[in-house]
C-alpha cells in the first residue's frame, strides 16, 4: 500500500484526507514525526475502514508489533465529535473505523461546496503536463489496435486536468519514414484516383498490403558491395528511391505526400469527433526534420557520441544499463526516427517548459523510450519523462497486422456496437422516439468500446472479444450508464431535493456508500500517480454495486419519515453526481434515460 503523506502541502483537502491526517498526526506522536506511516484499506472481511501496520516500526521501538499497536491505540480519541469512531488490535496492526456522522457531515459539505467539481484538486497549479497520445500513421485506418493510445491518452489528460494541471495534449502524426516510398511506389503502379477520393485511407490501406505481397515474390539480384554480395528487393529498392526523392523535396513527390497526408487528418478528425477525444497540438514527425540538425550536430560535438566504421552516429548506452546504443544518423547522413524524437522532445522542452512529459505509447516501444529519455538526459535536459506503456491488442487468428490487411476496423467495432445498442432499446424501450433510441445507442457503443479498455490494466495484452465489450451486463460501461439512469429516475419520481441529515445515516448500507462516496477525490489522485486510469475504473464498478445494495436493502422514497427521506435522496443525488463525474473524466457519457 502507498505511503500516505503530504496532505497538508495539497491546497485542497478533503473529508478521507482530514480523517487521515489525524491518523497520521496521532501515529506519528507515538513513532516519530520523520517516519512514514502507511495506512491500507482493508479487504471487505475485515471491520475496519483503515488499518496501520505496525511491523516497520519494530526496530526502532524496540518492541513486537501487536505491542505498539496495542499502545498506539490508547492514543487515539474516540467518540463524538472526531474522525475517529474506534480502534482494535488484530496482530500487528491497528484497526481503525471512521465516524460515519463526522464523515457524513464533512463529505456532504465538500459535495455542497464543489457541485459538479468534486474531486478537483489544486495540487497541479503552475505545473504543466505533456501528454504524446494517440499518434496514429498517415494513410493506414484507425484499428482496434491504434485506439488504446488514444482511449488511454485522453484519460490520461482528463485526470491530470482534474488535480489543477495545465495539460498540452500532443498527437505525434506518423507522417514520415520509408513506409510512404512504398505507399508512393504502390500508388504509381496501382492507384486509382477516384477510387481513392471515394474511400481514400481503405483504398490506401490496399496499395500498402499489395506492395508488401508482391514484394514478398519480387525477384532478387546480387549488387556487389564491399567486396561482399548483398541480396536486393527490387520493390524495396524502388521505394527507398521514392522516399529519398520526398526527403529531397522533389515537388511531384511531395504532392502525392501531402494529399496522402490531407486525407488522412480528415478522416483522424471524423474519428476523434465521434469518440469525444481532442488535442492542443497536432504535428506530425514531418515538423521536425529541420530540427534534427541541431541535435546531430550537439551530440556529434560531445562525447556522448561515437561515429561508427560506416561512418554513422551512435550514443553508446551501455554503461547505463542500457545495452543498445541509440542511432543518429545512418552512414549516408539520413536521419531516423529516434532523430526526429530526439528533436519533438528538445521543442516540447522549450516550447511548453513541462513538469512531466508523457508517452502513451505501446510496451514494444519501451527500448526506444529508454534510449531517447537517457540521451536527452544525457544532453543535459532534466525534465522526467515517463513512458506509459500498455499491451497490444490481438484477434483470435493472431496479433493484427497492418501489412498483411489482418486488422478490425474502427469504423466496423463501433457500428456493431451501435447496433447492438439500437437493438436493445428498440425491444426494452419502445416508448423512446426514434432519435433518442438512436442518440442513447451511440453513447452506449462509444462508452462500451472505451470502457471495455480503461477498466483492465493497460499493461496487459487484450483480446478483442465482441460479446464481452458488447455486453450489458457485469463490468461494463453499459451498466454503470444503466446505473446512472435508473438513479436519473428515481430523482425524477422523488417529491424532495435531498438534503443530508448525518445522524440519520446509520444503516450499515447507507454508511458503506457514503465511505465509498468520500474515496473519490483520493482515486482521482492515486490514478494520477500510477497513470492507471483501470484504478478509476474500478473505483465506479465498486461504487456502483454500493449503491446497489443500498438500493435494495434500504427505502429511499418510502422511507419512514419526510426528513428521512430527504437524507436519502442527498444520497442518491451524491452517487448521480461521482458516478457521472468518474464517467466523463474517462471520457463516457452518462445518459439520464436509457
Amino acid at each position: 500500500m502507498k505511503e500516505e503523506r503530504g496532505y497538508s502541502d495539497n491546497p485542497i483537502s478533503y473529508a478521507i484526507d482530514r480523517a487521515k491526517e489525524e491518523i497520521i498526526k496521532t501515529v506519528r506522536e507515538y513513532i516519530g514525526n520523520d517516519e512514514p506511516v502507511d495506512l491500507r484499506y482493508p479487504p471487505p472481511d475485515i471491520p475496519c475502514d483503515v488499518a496501520v501496520p505496525c511491523f516497520p516500526y519494530s526496530k526502532k521501538m524496540r518492541k513486537a508489533p501487536p505491542k505498539i499497536a496495542e499502545e498506539l491505540a490508547t492514543r487515539f480519541k474516540t467518540g463524538e465529535g472526531g474522525y475517529i469512531e474506534s480502534v482494535s488490535v488484530e496482530g500487528g496492526y491497528l484497526n481503525i473505523r471512521l465516524n460515519p456522522v463526522r464523515l457524513t457531515q464533512e463529505t456532504f459539505k465538500d459535495l455542497e461546496r464543489f457541485g459538479e467539481d468534486y474531486g478537483i484538486s489544486g495540487e497541479g497549479r503552475g505545473k504543466t503536463v505533456v501528454i504524446d497520445y494517440s499518434s496514429p500513421n498517415v494513410a493506414k485506418p484507425f484499428s482496434v489496435g491504434n485506439i488504446r493510445s488514444t482511449i488511454i491518452g485522453q484519460a490520461i489528460y482528463n485526470i491530470y486536468t482534474i488535480l489543477g494541471y495545465k495539460v498540452v495534449g500532443d498527437n505525434h502524426i506518423g507522417d514520415w519514414g520509408t513506409q510512404f516510398g512504398k505507399l508512393i511506389h504502390a500508388y504509381r503502379l496501382w492507384g486509382d484516383d477516384e477510387a481513392i477520393k471515394k474511400d481514400p485511407i481503405k483504398e490506401l490501406l490496399k496499395l500498402y498490403v499489395r506492395f508488401h505481397e508482391e514484394a514478398g515474390t519480387d525477384e532478387k539480384e546480387d549488387d556487389e558491395e564491399n567486396n561482399g554480395k548483398k541480396s536486393v528487393n527490387l520493390m524495396e529498392e524502388e521505394a527507398r528511391k521514392y522516399f529519398k526523392r520526398l526527403e529531397s523535396g522533389d515537388p511531384e513527390i511531395k504532392k502525392i505526400w501531402r494529399w496522402f497526408v490531407d486525407v488522412s487528418l480528415e478522416d483522424f478528425k471524423r474519428v476523434y469527433d465521434r469518440l469525444g477525444v481532442h488535442f492542443d497540438c497536432i504535428l506530425g514527425e514531418s515538423f521536425y526534420n529541420d530540427k534534427t540538425d541541431d541535435i546531430i550536430k550537439i551530440l556529434e560535438n560531445s562525447p556522448l557520441s561515437v561515429r561508427g566504421e560506416d561512418g554513422s552516429l551512435i550514443v553508446p548506452l551501455e554503461k547505463y544499463g542500457i545495452k543498445t546504443p541509440l542511432l543518429i544518423q545512418k552512414s549516408d547522413g539520413a536521419t531516423l526516427y529516434a532523430t526526429r524524437e530526439l528533436a519533438s522532445l528538445v521543442y516540447r522542452i522549450k516550447e511548453f517548459q513541462p513538469t512531466l512529459l508523457l508517452y502513451v505509447v505501446g510496451g514494444e516501444q519501451k527500448l526506444h523510450f529508454q534510449q531517447c529519455f537517457k540521451t536527452l538526459e544525457l544532453m543535459g535536459y532534466d525534465t522526467k519523462c515517463i513512458h506509459i506503456d500498455f499491451g497490444f491488442v490481438t484477434l483470435k487468428e493472431g496479433k493484427m497486422s497492418t501489412r498483411k490487411g489482418r486488422v478490425i476496423f474502427f469504423d466496423d467495432v463501433i457500428q456493431e456496437a451501435y447496433n447492438k445498442a439500437l437493438m436493445i432499446l428498440q425491444e426494452k424501450r419502445p416508448d423512446l422516439s426514434e432519435g433518442e433510441r438512436e442518440e442513447i445507442a451511440e453513447i452506449i457503443g462509444i462508452g462500451a468500446l472505451k470502457f471495455n479498455d480503461l477498466s483492465q490494466n493497460r499493461i496487459k495484452n487484450i483480446v478483442f472479444d465482441w460479446d464481452k465489450m458488447l455486453s450489458f451486463d457485469g463490468d461494463t460501461a453499459p451498466y454503470l450508464q444503466y446505473s446512472h439512469a435508473r438513479v436519473c429516475s428515481i430523482l425524477r419520481k422523488s417529491p424532495v431535493k435531498g438534503e443530508i441529515i448525518p445522524s440519520m445515516v446509520k444503516a450499515e448500507d447507507e454508511i458503506r456508500l457514503v465511505k465509498k462516496i468520500s474515496l473519490f477525490p483520493e482515486i482521482i489522485r492515486e490514478s494520477a500517480k500510477s497513470f492507471h486510469p483501470h484504478t478509476l475504473a474500478q473505483y465506479l464498478l465498486e461504487l456502483a454495486r454500493t449503491f446497489t445494495d443500498f438500493y435494495n436493502h434500504v427505502p429511499v422514497l418510502k422511507a419512514d419519515t419526510p426528513d428521512l427521506i430527504k437524507s436519502r435522496i442527498a444520497l442518491v443525488e451524491a452517487y448521480s453526481l461521482v458516478i457521472r463525474k468518474g464517467l466523463s473524466i474517462l471520457g463516457i457519457r452518462a445518459p439520464e434515460r436509457m
